[in-house]
């Protein structure tokens, strides 16, 4: 998705500790699903995901509290989001040509 000279850098914020979420990149590197090459943000106590109002209470009492709705977010140089995408279906994520087309918006 990102170009050479994209002066972008992209993070995953997880609710997982650190050690999960390298166990997850690998295993999806080993999936043949590509490597992961951004970092994995940890949030065990889901502070970040809170702030965000991304919280899922459909995993609360099952174990792994603080799963987030899925969502993207883009930033712009002074970290304002200028743009979102959320929703409650973690099989619809938007496409990496609308993240683009997004992201060209800002040049």
């Amino acid at each position: 998705m990102l170009k050479p000279n994209d002066k972008v850098s992209l993070y995953a914020v997880s609710v997982d500790p650190v050690e999960k979420s390298l166990e997850f990149t690998k295993k999806i590197a080993k999936d043949g699903k590509g490597e992961v090459n951004f970092p994995v943000l940890s949030d065990p106590g889901h502070k970040t995901i809170d702030a965000f109002g991304l919280f899922d209470p459909t995993y609360v009492g099952k174990g792994v509290e603080g799963i987030p709705h899925p969502a993207v977010f883009i930033l712009d140089k002074k970290r304002k989001v200028v743009w979102a995408k959320i929703d409650s279906d973690y099989r619809k994520r938007p496409t990496n040509e609308e993240i683009r087309a997004e992201l060209e918006k800002l040049k």
